[in-house]
């Protein structure tokens, strides 16, 4: 019987390794609620950015159009003055003078509210001196386009928006106006140039609080009461704005961007359904919760079995112990050469690209394979090519920064991958590309034998090259091909670069 010592399972032994249980799923959790929290923010921020964008646009949209309408209305307020008479508008659309397709109806309204003029037949017992886009003229003084609310049209039954334009006698008084009639559509229908999903939000509203049109996926309204909504309030303080409202339309939550248009007094405002910018998160968060399931069962079970083979024999935990980190390290390295494989060169590659990003610097991979090897392996047999290989393993360790978080790593037979980490200038990559080359072309010592080769690089730049890791690989692999082909013993800067021939480079040095 063995009389070695063993552990068994105290009462302390017990609550430490549940305390420690429990802290670390306290960690787990709070580490993956933070995550999701932060993933939302990041959403909810792309999307404001994306529709602070959008407004912008819409309001250039609307302002193109307003513009377009008064430059329509004052040619033809030019026109009637210069006449002193009612132009013949009708001859005018025919003819193209007025090519504004989006204004349905152009009229000429004398001081009295008749229609003296107009674009379309139009009853002449019709009288406009009770519209708000004729009183407003009537009393103003300033030559500004009045912007209506939608109304009904006396002659057409359609809702439309009336612009008008004070007509003023040589003498400054009063003497009427001229309407251009706009279909309400026409202002939300840059919904179409959008993507702003199934209850997506486009609005033009006045600085009276009343909507000029509003559009909610499909569905088209206008003249609605916005004086109690969030961006109509916001406005009187902050001109423009972004920020996610709670629903106040229908209930659906949105993300919200709005700006009030320069020199006209109406507002545009973009929403994106606040569940639509985040469901991108949503989805990971439902993946991330399932996965700390997954992981607190794991630890669970593991804690367990940790705390069961803590009261085995020291030796054999030990042995457990080194063994785990024997097998971690061969996942990840070489045999032969001991340098990085493949799988733990990816891991290194993602976290510099990274690090790239946000420092805002270069990083090169470079994909190297032997010129000559094959000839070495096959005149002096597998074992003398295994000690070239580890020797080129050390050659070009020695040519990497010590100072940088550079990688060489050994793919498989004479392939070889290396990560030039935190580059300030693609001449800096050039510099350890050609040392590297310099390095593999020095005689190698083998049993006594001496051996020459070189090597071919393809060489690419992040991002200069793409942002996508096997994408920046595939297109060194192709990169160090047209090296090969052009030559050998120099290097080639990706798909769209020309190679650099080493050797030149060498003798102009």
């Amino acid at each position: 019987m063995s009389t070695e010592p063993r552990y068994v399972c105290t009462k302390r032994l017990c609550l430490t390794s549940a305390s420690l249980c429990l802290i670390v799923l306290t960690f787990i959790w709070a580490v993956i609620q933070h995550r999701i929290s932060i993933e939302r923010t990041q959403e909810v921020d792309a999307a404001l950015r994306a529709n602070s964008n959008l407004t912008i646009a819409f309001e250039q949209n609307i302002s193109r159009t307003l513009k377009a309408a008064e430059q329509v209305a004052a040619f033809v307020r030019e026109g009637y003055l210069l006449q002193g008479t009612a132009p013949d508008l009708h001859r005018w659309v025919r003819d193209s003078v007025i090519r504004e397709g989006m204004f349905t109806i152009i009229s000429v309204v004398d001081e009295h509210g008749q229609i003296i003029a107009s674009s379309q037949d139009i009853p002449t017992t019709v009288n406009y001196a009770d519209r708000d886009f004729f009183l407003a003229q009537r009393d103003n003084t300033l030559d500004t386009l009045f912007i209506s609310r939608p109304v009904l049209g006396r002659v057409s039954g359609a809702w439309r928006i009336p612009l008008s334009l004070r007509i003023s006698r040589p003498d400054g008084s009063f003497g009427g106006v001229v309407v251009i009639a706009i279909d309400p559509t026409n202002l939300t229908s840059f919904y179409r140039q959008t993507n702003l999903g199934a209850h997506g939000l486009l609005e033009v509203t006045g600085l009276d609080g009343y909507t000029r049109g509003r559009k909610i996926g499909d569905q088209i309204s206008f003249n609605q009461d916005a004086r109690a909504l969030p961006w109509f309030t916001r406005r009187s303080t902050a001109p423009t704005g972004n920020f996610v409202d709670q629903g106040e339309i229908d209930g659906i939550s949105r993300v919200i961007s709005y700006r009030t248009l320069h020199g006209y007094p109406l507002m545009a405002v973009v929403g994106t359904a606040y569940d639509e910018a985040v469901a991108a998160t949503q989805h990971r968060r439902t993946v991330y919760l399932f996965a700390a399931s997954l992981l607190s069962a794991l630890i669970l079970s593991l804690t367990i079995g940790l705390t069961l083979a803590m009261a085995r024999q020291r030796a054999i935990t030990q042995a457990l112990q080194a063994s785990k980190i024997q097998l971690a390290h061969a996942a990840r390295h070489d045999p032969l050469t001991g340098l990085p494989n493949r799988v733990l060169f990816q891991e290194r590659c993602l976290r510099s690209l990274e690090s790239a990003r946000r420092h805002r610097t270069l990083a090169a991979i470079l994909y190297l394979d032997l010129d000559g090897f094959k000839e070495v392996n096959d005149r002096y047999g597998h074992a003398t090519g295994d000690a070239l290989l580890q020797q080129a393993a050390q050659r070009l360790t020695q040519q990497v920064r010590a100072s940088s978080e550079d990688t060489v790593a050994r793919f498989g037979g004479d392939e070889f991958a290396i990560m030039l980490d935190g580059l300030l200038t693609q001449k800096d990559g050039e510099q350890i590309i050609l040392n590297i080359l310099t390095a593999l072309s020095q005689p190698f010592t083998l049993d006594g034998a001496e051996a020459r080769i070189s090597a071919s690089i393809g060489a690419v730049l992040y991002p200069l090259h793409g942002t996508d890791l096997n994408t920046l690989i595939g297109q060194a692999d192709t990169a160090m091909y047209a090296a090969k082909n052009a030559g050998k013993n120099q290097f080639a800067w990706g798909t769209a670069a020309e190679p650099n021939n080493y050797k030149a480079e060498m003798a102009a040095s």
